[in-house]
């Protein structure tokens, strides 16, 4: 080995011997972000950064929070990963006018300290329906059956729908109370947080045993926790010193997580649906654009992922593309109009109904975005199928008298009785004239021997 390339590997080695217990002992605050709706790309960006922070060795995880809540799965994913996190986590609801809402509170209840910004709330946790469909009620009574005495009918029954959300509402209330118990909060106030959606400003939610601090900044956070012991899930309590100006390192969530939460945003997946039909139709109506067809491509594919963030509603989905079918049908069926008119109507409310059993209402397509986007797709729909159907139904013209008359630009200079080189049409032609034509010159078809077309000046053939 050559004594340059030698002492290069021992200085190597020297650095990372210095280095290595640096990145042993980072220590410091590791800050988390936990923004907009929980779901599952969220799920893993918080669960990547808790195992980042913890081989990081940080003294503490900071969760800022600020969401309107999200699924309950992902949401029960983020408690679990909290809760066996060898690093302490502690959530601060901020900015001003940040909120800890449905999921979100559930998310906070779970970690070691709960701190709050003036300004923001907590709570509003009643779960709310993400199934597919509504699920039957139980088979009905004869008429007169189950009438007491006094012949008044029975209470109605509850839906399946009702049935399922109580089960589930019953389930993560017995959850919170014990997560509460544990963490030496109220277990009443969190319970009605989930049963009576109630919501607490930081203020109430202090004197009500909901939280422990109420901080104006990350920096009344840390002089907290360096003031008295923090007390693990496990009843172990932990020691910090943070210092006055600690360490804070944000986690942050990869390329990728960023663009697939993109997508989790309903707006933005109802636009790609409709472009990437768009697209593909225009593709096939005219085969070899590929622009179309790359695009429709790729915007369809964009929105069979989001698929996988989002929860369809498959009814939805059929109005939308009946509705799609009608449009076309419009031009081709003398319908005077009922076609377009029930195209529009079915694509509106196919488009309201494409995200129906989203959590909550940022999950779900707004009524006054669906609304010109739909108008929009629908015309852009029918210029485009206009113009095919004129296209089709224009006689195809060919031979002679079909191109007398055309118009082109001469390429390659006409020296008689020297044929040139003229384009028209989107193809080149052999040409001759009576006369020199010089290249760049506008012609016009006069007549055609075999493949050579007979051309003249355009200020002399018309």
């Amino acid at each position: 080995m050559r004594p340059a390339m030698r002492t290069f590997l021992r200085l190597l080695v020297s650095v990372s011997l210095l280095m290595a217990p640096v990145f042993a002992a980072a220590g410091g605050v590791a800050r988390i972000r936990l923004e907009g709706a929980i779901h599952k790309v969220t799920e893993e960006y918080v669960l990547r950064a808790l195992s980042e922070a913890a081989a990081q060795k940080a003294d503490v995880v900071l969760l800022v929070i600020d969401t309107p809540g999200g699924f309950v799965s992902s949401v029960e994913e983020i408690q679990r990963a909290i809760l066996q996190s060898p690093v302490p986590v502690v959530a601060y609801v901020s900015p001003v006018n940040a909120r800890a809402a449905s999921g979100g509170a559930l998310v906070a209840l779970s970690c070691d300290l709960i701190a709050m910004a003036p300004g923001t709330t907590i709570g509003s946790a009643h779960p709310v329906s993400a199934l597919p469909f509504n699920l039957p009620t139980a088979p009905p009574k004869s008429p007169g059956e189950g009438r007491d005495k006094e012949g008044r009918e029975p209470p109605s029954r509850p839906t399946g729908e009702e049935i399922m959300l109580d089960k589930i509402l019953n389930d993560l209330s017995a959850h919170a109370r014990t997560l509460a118990e544990h963490r030496g909060r109220s277990p009443e106030v969190y319970e009605k947080m989930l049963r009576e959606s109630v919501s607490l400003t930081e203020k109430e939610a202090m004197a009500q045993g909901a939280i422990e601090l109420v901080a104006r900044g990350e920096e009344e956070v840390f002089a907290y926790l360096e003031s008295r012991p923090l007390r693990r899930f496990d009843g172990t309590e932990v020691n910090l010193t943070l210092g006055k100006t600690p360490e804070v390192r944000d986690l942050l969530p990869t390329l990728r997580q960023r663009l697939f939460s993109g997508l989790a945003n309903p707006n933005l997946t109802l636009v790609l649906l409709l472009v990437g039909v768009i697209g593909l139709y225009a593709e096939f109506k005219a085969p070899g654009l590929i622009l179309p067809g790359v695009a429709g491509g790729i915007c369809i594919l964009l929105f069979a992922m989001s698929t996988q963030l989002l929860p369809i509603n498959a009814v939805g989905l059929l109005l939308i593309l009946l509705g799609i079918a009608f449009l076309l049908l419009e031009l081709k069926v003398a319908s005077y109009g009922i076609l377009g008119a029930g195209g529009v109507v079915s694509l509106l409310v196919g488009s309201l109904l494409l995200y129906r059993n989203s959590p909550i209402p940022e999950l779900k397509v707004s009524l006054l975005v669906v609304l010109p986007i739909v108008l929009v797709f629908a015309a852009i729909l029918l210029f485009l199928v206009t113009l095919a159907v004129r296209a089709f139904r224009n006689p195809v013209v060919t031979g002679e008298e079909g191109m007398v008359g055309m118009e082109g630009v001469v390429r390659e200079r006409i020296t008689p009785p020297a044929p040139g080189k003229v384009f028209l049409f989107g193809e080149y032609w052999n040409a001759v004239c009576d006369r020199p034509v010089e290249a760049g010159s506008k012609i016009r078809v006069i007549g055609r021997e075999g493949m050579t077309l007979r051309v003249a000046p355009l200020e002399e053939g018309g």
